[in-house]
This record gives C-alpha cells, sequence and structure tokens, in this order.
C-alpha cells in the first residue's frame, strides 16, 4: 500500500533554520542628530523605572557648548581701582548692594602727584606750570631769594649790621619802609612759612604798629650774600615769657653721676658722658614751661636758613644782630633823652684804643643781658636745638606762645 499524497508533500513554511532570524524585527540605522559629547562627560546609562502616576524626565545631554555657555563674563581690570570684594556665603544685603570703585583718572604708568625731597613742595611732573612753580620756588629754597643789587645800597646806614663773612650784610626791614622792601621781605616770609608749615601773618598786621610806643610790631632781618637774601628772621614785640624747665628723667641721670673717688680726667669723661646723654634726653622729649611767667620784649616768630648755607653762623648771626639791635635802640632813645636831637661827642682814638678791652667786655654782657629778653615761638625740633646751643645752655630758656 503506497502512503498517502499528504504525508509525501513537502512542509510549506521555509525550514527551521532560516526561520530563527525572521522573530527579531531589522533595525534602520540613522545619523545621530546632535554633536556627540566628551568622554568624560557622557553619564552611565541606567535602566528607566516605569512609574505610572509620574513618568521619568530625562535631563539633558551636557556637550561642549553648553559648558562653554555658562561660563562668567571677565571683570574690567583698572590698575588704581581695587576691586570689590567677594559677597560671603553669609553676606547682608548691604554688602550686596556696595558698588565697585570708578576709575577718575587715567593712568598710563606715571606718577600723578610727587614731592621734592630737598624743598619739600609737592608738585603733577605731568603739569607745565606745576613744574615751572616748583622750579622757582626750589631755587628760592635752596639756593635764596634773589632781592637784586640795590638792596643793600639802598637800606638806611641804622639799617645795616655786618654778617658771619667778609661782604655779607644783614638788612632790616619794618612799617616804615617803603612798599618794594616791604614786598621783598613779604616774598621771603611766604617762602620761610611754607618750609616750616607755619600759621600765616596777615600783611596788615605784619607791617602795624603798636598803639602804645608807635614802634613796629614785626621787624624782618634779612641776611644777604651777593644778591640773594639766604637766612631770615621775624622778630615780634612780646610782653611776657616762659622758662624751659628741666625734665625728672634729666635730674635723675645727673644725680647718678659720680665724680667722688675718681682721676680729674675720668671725672671730666663722666661729666662729658653726662652732658651727652642729657643733650639727648633734651632732645627727645617734649618742652617743658615753668608755670611761672617772666617780662621778655623779643619774641623770635621765624627763623629760616637756606639748606645750602646752613652750618655758617648765619642763624646766630641773625639772632646776634637783632640783640645788637635792640639794644642799640634802647641807649639811642636814653642818650638823646627821647629824641631831643643832642648828639654826643665822639672820642679820641687814643681812649678808643685804651677802652676798647672795656667796650668787649660791656658788648657781652650787653649780649648776654639782652638774651634774657629773647623767647622763641613753640620752637621745632631744629628751633630747640639753635636754640640751645645760642642761649648756651639746654634749659632756663624761654618760650613764648603767639
Amino acid at each position: 500500500m503506497e502512503p498517502s499524497s499528504s504525508s509525501s508533500t513537502a512542509p510549506s513554511s521555509p525550514a527551521h533554520d532560516n526561520a530563527i532570524f525572521s522573530d527579531e524585527p531589522a533595525r534602520a540605522s540613522s545619523p545621530p542628530s546632535s554633536p556627540p559629547g566628551f568622554p568624560w562627560e557622557k553619564e552611565e546609562q541606567t535602566p528607566a523605572k516605569v512609574s505610572i502616576s509620574s513618568p521619568t524626565r530625562r535631563s539633558p545631554l551636557k556637550t561642549a557648548f553648553s559648558l562653554l555657555g555658562k561660563r562668567k563674563a571677565l571683570d574690567r581690570v583698572c590698575e588704581n581701582a581695587r576691586p570689590s570684594k567677594r559677597s560671603a556665603p553669609n553676606s547682608t544685603a548691604k554688602d550686596a548692594e556696595a558698588k565697585p570703585m570708578t576709575q577718575m583718572q587715567i593712568s598710563v604708568g606715571q606718577k600723578v602727584q610727587q614731592k621734592c625731597k630737598t624743598c619739600g613742595m609737592s608738585y603733577t611732573a605731568s603739569s607745565v606750570e606745576d613744574r615751572k612753580l616748583h622750579d622757582k620756588y626750589h631755587r628760592q629754597n635752596t639756593e635764596g631769594f634773589d632781592v637784586g643789587k640795590e638792596f643793600v645800597a639802598k637800606s638806611l646806614p641804622q639799617k645795616i649790621f655786618e654778617g658771619a663773612r667778609e661782604g655779607d650784610a644783614i638788612c632790616e626791614v619794618d612799617c616804615f619802609d617803603n612798599y618794594h622792601r616791604k614786598k621783598k621781605a613779604q616774598t621771603v616770609l611766604e617762602v620761610v612759612q611754607r618750609e616750616l608749615g607755619a600759621v600765616e601773618i596777615e600783611e596788615k598786621r605784619l607791617w602795624d604798629r603798636d598803639a602804645s610806643n608807635k614802634e613796629p610790631i614785626f621787624r624782618a632781618y634779612m641776611y644777604i650774600r651777593g644778591t640773594k637774601c639766604v637766612g631770615f628772621l621775624l622778630v615780634e614785640q612780646i610782653k611776657d615769657a616762659r622758662r624751659v624747665v628741666e625734665s625728672v628723667r634729666v635730674k635723675k641721670t645727673a644725680a647718678k653721676t659720680e665724680v667722688q673717688g675718681k682721676t680729674a680726667a675720668e671725672a671730666l669723661k663722666a661729666r662729658k658722658r653726662a652732658v651727652e646723654v642729657a643733650e639727648r634726653i633734651a632732645a627727645s622729649e617734649p618742652i617743658q614751661l615753668s608755670q611761672q611767667a617772666h617780662r621778655a620784649r623779643l619774641g623770635v616768630s621765624r627763623i629760616w636758613t637756606s639748606p645750602n648755607f646752613r652750618h655758617q653762623n648765619v642763624a646766630s648771626s641773625l639772632l646776634d644782630t637783632m640783640v645788637k639791635h635792640h639794644e642799640r635802640g634802647i641807649r639811642d632813645n636814653a642818650n638823646t633823652g627821647g629824641g631831643s636831637g643832642v648828639e654826643s661827642k665822639r672820642p679820641s682814638s687814643s681812649a678808643e684804643k685804651a677802652g676798647f678791652i672795656e667796650q668787649r667786655a660791656d658788648s657781652i654782657d650787653e649780649m648776654t643781658r639782652g638774651k634774657e629778653d629773647v623767647a622763641f615761638s613753640q620752637p621745632t625740633e631744629s628751633g630747640a636745638r639753635l636754640a640751645r646751643r645760642w642761649f648756651g645752655r639746654l634749659y632756663g630758656w624761654s618760650v613764648y606762645v603767639d
């Protein structure tokens, strides 16, 4: 019996080996929609969790363009403007509202303002007018103020005195001089006050007279060398002053100095060391004044010497001339009986030679007595050093308040 036809026919479906690939759908390849990120920016893929209530939200992919877009702009840099402080994590609202500083001047590396080490004047180097003004003031300060060739020649004989060197002259200027002489003295005074940092004196008060005795309130003594004024002294009339007293520290230092039981050389060295220590203490400590005032007539208001002519006895000569002029005025008033016009006879040459030693001793005594009428107006460190050297002692000289 032959097999049936249904069993002998071939199957209508393909073979089993080919049917394995038909179960998976074909995948189509497509180009990426955005550039790939950097390797370090790739996030790890985690299986998505299915949630019925709220579907998950995928974070946007980080790329190089997104990172560059989030960079902050650089702050403006100014050379002479301080950067604003960064706000702290716990900063208040007031600190957050602080505005950065604004540059008000253009700076290209130059110095805006500088101070001269010699004359002490501050000026702007970039300004032509400031440079010219500084050059003029610098010359007046270091080389002296030019008063002209005829300043000494046109001075009255009773107002001219000898200087420290041959050829130098000291001229006195007061309210009785003409306008041009007073103007030159006032110009020098402006230079002196600017260097010393002193308070300016009004022109009306500077050339005024005392109501009681009709004498000038101020007298200016100008030290002339050649045609330039290299020293200046301004004196005013005063009524009283107070003496500089010794400090407690100096007294203790002097008490420790013992000379008993020592040789003459050792005692001399000990005294010398004590004087040096006392001078250093006096220069370092503030000036102490006595409680009781005494009578004084001459007040040293301003005294100045040009820097190029210091340590040449210019200031000492001005002070000595001030005392001599004051004593001569008192002596002339006494001899003339207050302006009676009677002239004294000039002594013979033999009498002058015989009394030369006596006159010299009298002049020294007059100078010593005249110094007792002199007081300094709250001197600076250099002024106090000058006063101690001129009076010849550390203490006992006078100071007045102007």
